[in-house]
């Protein structure tokens, strides 16, 4: 958590000040805009968002940015591919979280990054440093439907994957040894497991091969200046104290 925090410290620096840019003349959003509720998607991704009962990480970030924003914000949970076709199809809707992509770009504005995370592959035995690791094991891996990893794993070579539907079933199939392997992040694998009634200290957790921003995007058709509302509280979610005390309680 140490190499995080410090990665988040210079990396927090540098946002505040490209999300400053161009704010400070951002016009003020009238009393009727900041009634106006608008819908933010999500999928099944713990713990990044879990349901509408025990949220997650960044369903309680998006609680705080709505507050600093002022917008009413109504937050709906749907499997991830349903999630990012609802948001598509949604005038003024927004997408959480959802990794950067070229393909995304031309669906979807990306406002802000709201959690910076890392991904390794998961296993019970020995353990996946590397792509190429990964492709010489010739170990299934198990990925989340829908999920950009899929795509990243097929771009180094790998050809064992397994797409699927819920965190929960994979880690149920990585403990029956139905796959040999979970490329995920490290957070949700040890979450997941706790969460199943598995010991997380039995997970053999591999170095980190890729690093992600999680990002708050939105449907292309969103106001202008709630955008430009919503940049900035994002900005001030990340120096808010409350930030680090939400990713810690669920990390333990």
């Amino acid at each position: 958590m140490s190499v995080l925090r410090s990665f988040f410290g210079t990396f927090s620096r540098a946002l505040v000040v490209f999300l400053g840019l161009g704010l400070l003349n951002q016009p003020i959003l009238s009393s009727a805009a900041k009634a106006e509720e608008i819908v933010a998607f999500t999928g099944y991704l713990p713990p990044l968002s879990i349901n509408e009962k025990e949220k997650g990480i960044a369903v309680e970030l998006m609680e705080l940015v709505a507050e600093e924003a002022g917008l009413d914000i109504k937050i709906m949970f749907a499997p991830w591919s349903r999630a990012q076709l609802l948001a598509e199809n949604t005038p003024g809707s927004l997408l959480f979280t959802a990794a950067y992509s070229k393909a995304r770009t031309e669906k979807f504005q990306f406002i802000a990054p709201l959690l910076y995370t890392e991904s390794s592959f998961v296993t019970l035995d020995e353990p996946l440093d590397t792509f190429e690791k990964a492709v010489e094991s010739g170990k299934v891996i198990g990925v989340h439907l829908g999920s950009h990893r899929s795509q990243i794993l097929r771009r180094f070579g790998v050809r064992n994957i397994e797409e699927i539907s819920t965190a929960e079933q994979m880690s149920t199939m990585l403990k029956t040894g139905r796959i040999d392997a979970w490329y995920t992040m490290s957070v949700r694998a040890s979450y997941i497991f706790r969460q199943q009634g598995y010991d997380p200290s039995t997970l053999v957790i591999g170095a980190p091969v890729t690093h992600g921003i999680q990002w708050l995007a939105a449907n292309n058709d969103l106001d202008p200046q709630i955008k430009g509302r919503l940049s900035a509280a994002v900005s001030k979610v990340w120096r808010d104290p409350r930030y680090w005390q939400i990713v810690d309680r669920y990390s333990h």
